[in-house]
């Protein structure tokens, strides 16, 4: 079965910053997100951090602000004024237009990231027919590789080890991403909401992914995977069960984050080839004093 994939379109999500699932798990770290209702409902959750030399906390949104439907132009402009009035000084924007943004004085200091979303709401069968014939090739050779495929909620006791190895990945390969701590606070105050899938073979695990759910939606957070999980491809095995289990829960968007040809090809053509859109965000702004106001849009 053969599939264009431009015909379907990415379900409208919540994203994992701008979720009150999010903001629980800050909040039960100590560091409480400060959440905002904007105009025609929209909404913003906001955090703060004390920079030096600055004597006030450092205000930035990320992913935001969202709309559970399209606003208006106004709407969207009050909503960043009344962003700039509280202090918000940056602001990594979902899908904002860079005019309404520049009229309200902010200004841009970093382009668009992109991120990879799939869209769960067809079954088994329409995801193999989108993936890349490489990457269905590949996900084949891990089905037949005699692993033992578990999906469950993700445990902060016996789970861990998943957290460590990635620890250990990230200062491997040089990168830097959200604290162990978040993982498991999530997993705390939002009971059965952060999914563990693992590949193992004769009860070692070989490859393991963590998922966040928030709402109609899920978000990537976590891969690990062993040479031997590599050789197989456990992975793929991974995310696909992760698919189809995800969908029956209910899920029907799959946030799998950033995506970078550049710096990461290997990482981007494994999103992409397991069937993912690619979403454009709306970049990085930042308000200062200096930067001049409009006084309508």
């Amino acid at each position: 079965m053969k599939i264009d994939q431009s015909t379907f379109q990415t379900p409208h999500h919540q994203p994992l910053q701008q979720h009150p699932h999010f903001a629980a798990a800050l909040s039960g770290m100590g560091q409480p997100m400060t959440s905002y209702f904007l105009p025609e409902d929209g909404s913003a959750q906001v955090f703060s951090r004390q920079l030096w030399p600055l004597r006030k906390p450092f205000k930035m949104m990320s992913r935001g602000p969202f709309w559970p439907t399209p606003p208006s132009e106004k709407a969207q402009f009050d909503a960043v004024c009344m962003l700039r009035d509280e202090n918000v000084r940056m602001i990594n924007a979902e899908d904002v237009a860079p005019a309404i943004l520049t009229a309200a004085g902010y200004r841009q200091i970093m382009t668009p990231a992109s991120v990879a979303v799939m869209d769960l709401r067809h079954g088994p069968d329409v995801r193999r027919a989108l993936m890349s014939i490489k990457w269905r090739n590949a996900l084949r050779k891990a089905e037949s590789a005699d692993l033992r495929i578990s999906t469950r909620s993700y445990q902060n006791t016996t789970d861990k080890w998943l957290l460590d190895e990635d620890e250990k990945q990230q200062a491997a390969r040089g990168y830097r991403a959200l604290p162990a701590a978040v993982t498991q606070a999530y997993s705390v105050m939002n009971k059965g909401q952060a999914i563990i899938v693992t590949a193992s073979r004769v009860a070692v695990p070989i490859a393991a992914m963590i998922f966040l759910r928030h709402g109609s939606a899920a978000t990537y957070h976590i891969g690990w995977t062993s040479d031997e999980g590599r050789d197989c491809n456990a992975h793929n095995l991974c995310l696909a069960t992760a698919m189809d289990s995800l969908q029956d829960l209910g899920t029907d968007v799959l946030d799998l984050g950033s995506i970078d040809t550049v710096m990461s090809p290997g990482i981007a053509r494994f999103k992409l080839g397991a069937g993912a859109h690619v979403k454009t965000l709306g970049g990085t702004w930042l308000h200062l004093g200096c930067f001049r106001n409009s006084a309508s849009y």
